[in-house]
């Protein structure tokens, strides 16, 4: 019984320090225009991008229509909680469900005609250098994922 009780604590106490070490960021909201389907990209640090916009203590990512979002915001990483949304012209926005991790189980209960924000992605930036030390590629840190359904 000391033994069970000394893992618990154990366990108790890892799950705490590592909850300590999890760095909290900005929630977000991404707006996505009505209908879109495929993938989205959201690109950070970009000098001629749009402009850091909040409700709140949100961040906004407005999408445009081509997928694609080049922002001034600097990544974040750590966990926050993203809402995703269609936007229409008027502005009424219809929440988008996500699915964090897509399996044989998950594939079951969705519905088939749902529209989902999967896959998602995020990439550090990256920068390849020669043996000279000269940058030849510079990639900006980014998120990716999907809009539409997991099973089409």
């Amino acid at each position: 019984m000391k033994k069970l009780k000394k893992r618990n604590f154990g366990i108790i106490f890892l799950s705490f320090i590592l909850f300590i070490n999890c760095k909290r960021t900005e929630n977000t909201v991404t707006l996505i225009p009505d209908n879109y389907v495929g993938t989205v990209k959201i690109w950070f640090n970009q000098k001629n991008g749009i402009e850091e916009k909040y409700e709140k203590d949100k961040r906004v990512y407005e999408i445009p229509e081509n997928g694609v979002l080049k922002t001034k915001f600097r990544p974040q990483f750590g966990y926050h909680f993203p809402e995703y949304y269609y936007i229409s012209k008027s502005g009424k926005r219809t929440e988008i469900k996500k699915i964090l991790n897509i399996n044989k189980q998950v594939l079951d209960i969705i519905e088939k005609n749902g529209i989902y924000a999967y896959n998602f992605m995020s990439m550090g930036e990256v920068v390849k250098i020669d043996s000279l030390g000269n940058i030849t590629e510079k990639k900006e840190a980014g998120i990716i994922f999907k809009i539409g359904n997991p099973t089409n």
